[in-house]
């Protein structure tokens, strides 16, 4: 039997208990993301923010207990104009790394204020 995609639905990321705030801020205003409202029936099982993300949904985890994640595990997203998106960024005083060179496109990662990385990247489309 194949498997039929139809799309990414979600990604949970963490980070630590207690910083509702700091991720709101990071993720809504740095990032400029939009917050969205939980299902209902999740309850209180989990401490979750999620956003709207791309045609995704981004989940930042809160409940304890909180580990720091593993630097090989990223989100990446395409973007438009890699090089406005990376000055803004850094305009902000975010730690930006450079990624190891691929011919077809450009790439760096941000790391956010709780560890977890994502890459950034533009095609290089002639």
């Amino acid at each position: 039997m194949n498997i039929t995609y139809r799309r990414l639905n979600h990604v949970t990321i963490a980070a630590p208990a207690g910083e509702h705030a700091k991720v709101r801020e990071f993720y809504g205003g740095v990032l400029g993301l939009k917050e969205i409202e939980r299902p209902e029936a999740l309850g209180g099982v989990y401490d979750l923010i999620w956003f709207e993300w791309l045609n995704f949904t981004l989940h930042i985890d809160l409940s304890p207990p909180w580990r720091e994640p593993a630097e090989n595990r990223h989100l990446a997203v395409e973007v438009k104009d890699i090089g406005a998106v990376r000055n803004r960024l850094r305009a902000q005083g975010l730690e930006i790394r450079e990624a190891v060179v691929i011919p077809d496109r450009e790439r760096f990662y941000l790391i956010d204020p709780f560890g977890n990385y994502f890459e950034f990247m533009e095609f290089n489309r002639r």
